[in-house]
This record gives C-alpha cells, sequence and structure tokens, in this order.
C-alpha cells in the first residue's frame, strides 16, 4: 500500500493495483464491491466540449466522477470528497444541470465513512 500526501490533506492510495485519491474513496469502493453492485470507477465526463475562440484552443471542461452505478435503470453518480473546493462545487453544479432533464439519475456527494455506508446499505435494501 502506498501513500503521498496531499493538498488537501488526504492521501493517494494503492491497494491490489487499483489507485484511490482518499481513504474516503476505497472505504466507498470496497463496500460497493462487497455488497455486489455494478459500477464503473473514476469515470471522466465532458461538461464543455473543447472549442475556439479567437483562432485559441480552448480545452473541455472535465469532471472525474468516483462511481457510477446503474442501480434497477437509475442511474447514481457518486463522489466521495471530505472537502469540497470551489471548483469542485461549480463542477458538479455543471454536472447536475447537464443530467437535468435526464429521468431516473441522482448526483450524490458523501463526506464521511458513516454517510458512505448509510447512503450504500439503503441502496442495498431497496433492491
Amino acid at each position: 500500500m502506498g501513500f503521498s500526501k496531499r493538498k488537501y490533506g488526504n492521501k493517494k492510495i494503492e491497494v491490489d493495483g487499483v489507485k484511490f485519491d482518499s481513504k474516503l474513496e476505497m472505504k466507498c469502493y470496497n463496500l460497493l464491491k462487497e455488497m455486489g453492485f455494478s459500477f464503473e470507477f473514476q469515470k471522466q465526463i465532458t461538461l464543455v466540449d473543447k472549442f475556439r475562440y479567437n483562432k485559441e484552443a480552448i480545452r473541455a471542461i472535465t469532471i472525474v466522477v468516483d462511481f457510477v452505478l446503474d442501480h434497477d435503470g437509475h442511474t447514481i453518480y457518486i463522489d466521495t470528497k471530505g472537502f469540497a473546493t470551489e471548483v469542485s462545487k461549480i463542477k458538479y453544479k455543471m454536472l447536475r444541470y447537464m443530467l437535468k432533464d435526464e429521468e431516473n439519475t441522482d448526483v450524490v456527494w458523501l463526506h464521511t465513512q458513516k454517510e458512505v455506508s448509510d447512503y450504500l446499505i439503503k441502496l442495498k435494501e431497496e433492491r
């Protein structure tokens, strides 16, 4: 298990070849697997496509969502963040805007290990 110090105090963790941005993300990953959920891990989503402005190339705006679950026809985007930066708050607002007209979607932000456990147990019980 390798660790490296990060800007906001979280530590990158690598376990069995899987790289996690934090212990909270690792906890969610392990619980999802233990509970038998099918999910995508660290999915990159484009919020604004790249474009040109007055001949200048402008990069796309993207977000990496920790987990995307398909739960009984319902798509759930889960991010695990103990601390939210202003940029991450804006990107999640943009993601919600992008998904606003899609039925059966949720964007969930879990801040603590207890929130992760409680949320996933509730999802499991709904099956």
